[in-house]
């Protein structure tokens, strides 16, 4: 059993570090540690009962994260208890002497530890989702000022709709990639109610200095500032808060997504709209040049929401005190989404940076699909003269619209427009409404977001 074998059935997962085996049994061997360190500071135990203690754990951790092997066998031996913090204890007690080994874990259980050290893994994924989403945001508003004038046939439903601007649509992409960075959810915090939630255990053996000895646990792992806020209660039953993680990390993989399908539609060589500067070769027509950053984030797109839809079944099942099997089930898809938000973001950074946009292409598909765009002008100007009719018979292809506008005119009771402002009648660039004021008014709400990293 290789460490690197699923990763062959997912290219670009790689680009997520972080996220694997190995940083889960780091992220369990900090709790431990942290909370060795917080009985330690609360004056609980000596300084060298906590150095033998901290020098297992971190010896244990290394033997893991250093032997694949050894990974394979500690998750056997989690399948007896349902979760990997059970058979990690084990080992790090059997190197130690009674004392130390007595105030591992003392007072935790599985669940402190296992939502703790997923709690660290995710808010080390949004410290770099947040500047992931800041670079992606801020190439997308190059992109959209350099191409604020930039005529473009927009499409509904896949068909031609109506003249609007590149700048528009690549403003429209960084206010989506903006929302999602303002809507970070609340960071990580560490989870600690012990069996039940009532930290009865922990109450026992720490008597009054308990919340001193919580606060102390906060400040191993977060850092002094950590001393500065309260002291969270236990939230081993709140999977709302896990499903609203799971939520943010697949708002990242559906940015990426939906960027890719109208990259991978505009690159397609009959459009001609879009150019990537680095793409894939195939392995059997030399002539091809694959989009396959844009590939794989419409591959992850579609992967999101199965790992979506396990997390939100999972808080749905969560009962009592701890859920028998929903809380097991939300480890792996949580993962999983981390692995895709992570990876959609790096590529999406990619993709973007080196993404050029062709106007003659643009253009020429834009004056392909005239005059049938102009349609809703037509009715829209002249619906109170003009028959569905008529108005279709000057939009068929082909011919000098703007000289059957005028006959159709003519025929009906009203004043006719001079030829000269019937001709710019179908000129695109008189036909884009308020795209620019629009475009202008995303790019300055981007420019004025709250400087507030928590907002």
């Amino acid at each position: 059993m290789s460490e690197h074998t699923r990763l062959l059935f997912a290219p670009g997962d790689l680009r997520a570090e972080g996220v694997d085996d190995a940083s889960l049994i780091a992220a369990i061997g900090e709790v431990e540690s942290a909370w060795v360190q917080a009985q330690a500071a609360t004056g609980l135990i000596s300084a060298e009962v906590r150095a033998e203690a901290v020098t297992g754990i971190e010896a244990t951790v290394r033997e893991l994260t250093g032997d694949s092997a050894a990974l394979v066998t500690l998750a056997e031996d989690a399948e007896s208890g349902g979760n990997p913090v059970i058979p990690f204890v084990t080992a790090v007690r059997y190197r130690l002497a009674p004392a130390a080994a007595r105030i591992v874990h003392r007072g935790l259980t599985s669940q402190d530890v296992m939502d703790s050290a997923l709690g660290i893994l995710i808010g080390r994924a949004f410290a770099r989702i947040d500047a992931d989403l800041e670079a992606i945001t801020a190439t997308l508003v190059t992109l959209s000022e350099n191409h604020a004038h930039t005529l473009c046939l927009a499409r509904t439903l896949t068909q031609p709709a109506l003249p609007t601007t590149f700048g528009l649509r690549a403003a429209t992409w960084a206010a989506e990639a903006e929302e999602i960075r303002r809507g970070t959810p609340q960071p990580a915090t560490l989870q600690v109610g012990g069996a039940a939630g009532t930290r009865a255990a922990i109450r026992e053996f720490a008597g009054e200095a308990t919340m001193t000895l919580l606060r102390e646990f906060a400040v191993a792992v977060g850092g002094p500032d950590a001393a500065l806020a309260p002291v969270p209660a236990p939230w081993h039953t709140d999977r709302i808060r896990v499903l609203t993680w799971a939520g943010h990390l697949a708002a990242c993989v559906a940015l990426g997504s939906t960027i890719a399908r109208t990259v991978l539609i505009g690159t397609r060589p009959e459009i001609g709209e879009l150019r990537l500067s680095a793409t894939g070769a195939s392995s059997a027509m030399p002539q091809k040049a694959n989009p396959t950053s844009a590939v794989l984030l419409h591959r992850n797109g579609m992967r999101a929401p199965g790992a979506l839809a396990t997390v939100t079944t999972a808080a749905a099942e969560a009962v009592e005190e701890r859920s028998d099997g929903a809380w097991h089930a939300e480890w792996a898809p949580l993962a999983e989404l981390m692995v895709l938000a992570l990876s959609s973001l790096s590529l999406l950074e990619d993709m973007v940076a080196g993404l050029s946009v062709e106007p003659e292409a643009m253009r020429r598909n834009l004056d392909a699909a005239s005059p049938g765009i102009y349609g809703e002008r037509l009715t829209t100007a002249f619906g109170d003269r003009l028959t569905k009719t008529q108005i279709q018979e000057i939009i068929v292809p082909g011919g000098d619209p703007s000289a059957r506008l005028a006959a159709a005119l003519a025929d009906t009771p009203g004043p006719t427009p001079p030829r000269a402002d019937l001709e710019g009648f179908f000129a695109p660039e008189d036909c884009l409404g308020e795209a620019e004021d629009i475009r202008q008014t995303i790019i300055s709400a981007i420019a004025d977001r709250p400087t507030d990293p928590a907002l």
